[in-house]
């Protein structure tokens, strides 16, 4: 098989894996949110997930693929970025309307595109234009098929959601930017998960120092100790290995398109699992997504068959 047909293939797959999970986590989520802040959930996620992935690396890789092949300060920053992420998107949740984060969320292809021009000078992917069209009008069908009669209204947290995609995109080309390209996938993220637990820890502490949140919840129970460990080791752990590898594969811009697929597995998600059921816009938004996902793919994959030179 083509080497660049087998990276779209690999990629895809891990995108949609991805997808898939960061979809499984929202409800899931949701659901912990009643027990635990955010800041201390996503410390403890990232804590049950990092231990996971070293013992991952240390099973398939062995002992000396714990260590940091690249200057701890790159690590760190790294890790930064992924602190970054959870906590301005914690906090731009929590601030903004449901309906309103939707509409800031479903931009991540734009966003995902201008971070990746400034830091890389990278040309659009083939299918891009078309394809976030698609994204964009299927995000907007659904937003308008569930919102509530009082409309969505700024609130302060959208300056923070579309910071946190930022943040995250930096994230994910420094990643691939930094280390050598021997590097598997799965070392990268055990490093960056493990060193994000101290800036996680530190900002959750100057938030109780402030009391902006209560003491932290120590001993869940039940349902959601199951969650939890869900949430950790697949929706983080697994999830981000996958994404790794797909924007090794595939590039970020693609994963920009992959994230307006989120809230598509959520709701059908929530419809299988939890029985929640999704609006006839929901459905109709949701599968003009997955067309836009699926333009930007077949523009790819007419691309990697193109001949050298030539224009798909």
């Amino acid at each position: 098989m083509d080497a660049r047909v087998s990276n779209l293939l690999a990629g895809t797959a891990c995108y949609l894996l991805a997808s898939l999970l960061w979809g499984l986590n929202i409800p899931l989520t949701a659901s912990l949110l009643t027990a635990f802040d955010p800041l201390w959930l996503s410390s403890c996620r990232y804590l049950i997930a990092s231990g996971v992935l070293g013992a991952w690396v240390l099973a398939t890789l062995g002992a000396g693929a714990l260590r940091s092949p690249i200057p701890l300060a790159r690590v760190a920053l790294l890790s930064l970025a992924i602190a970054a992420f959870l906590t301005s998107f914690n906090i731009g949740l929590m601030l903004t309307h449901p309906v309103t984060a939707a509409a800031v969320i479903a931009g991540s292809p734009v966003y995902v595109a201008v971070v990746s021009r400034a830091m890389t000078g990278a040309r659009l992917a083939p299918g891009f234009v078309g394809a976030t069209l698609l994204t964009l009008v299927g995000a907007g069908i659904a937003i308008a098929g569930r919102a509530d009669p009082h409309g969505p209204s700024l609130s302060g947290g959208e300056p923070l959601l579309v910071a946190s995609i930022g943040f995250w995109t930096v994230f994910s080309i420094l990643s691939q930017r930094w280390f050598a390209p021997e590097v598997p996938q799965l070392r990268r993220t055990f490093l960056t998960s493990l060193c994000a637990i101290p800036w996680l820890l530190a900002i959750w502490a100057l938030a109780r120092a402030l009391g902006w949140v209560g003491a932290p919840h120590l001993a869940p129970e039940g349902r959601d100790l199951v969650y939890l460990l869900v949430t950790a080791v697949l929706c983080t752990a697994l999830a981000v290995v996958a994404w790794n590898v797909g924007v090794a594969r595939l590039g970020i811009a693609a994963g920009g398109l992959w994230q307006n697929a989120v809230p598509v597995f959520a709701v059908l998600i929530s419809l299988v699992v939890f029985g929640v059921v999704p609006t006839g816009a929901q459905v109709a938004g949701g599968a003009v997504v997955m067309a836009g996902v699926a333009w930007m793919q077949w523009h790819t994959l007419r691309a990697s068959r193109a001949p050298a030179g030539a224009v798909a």
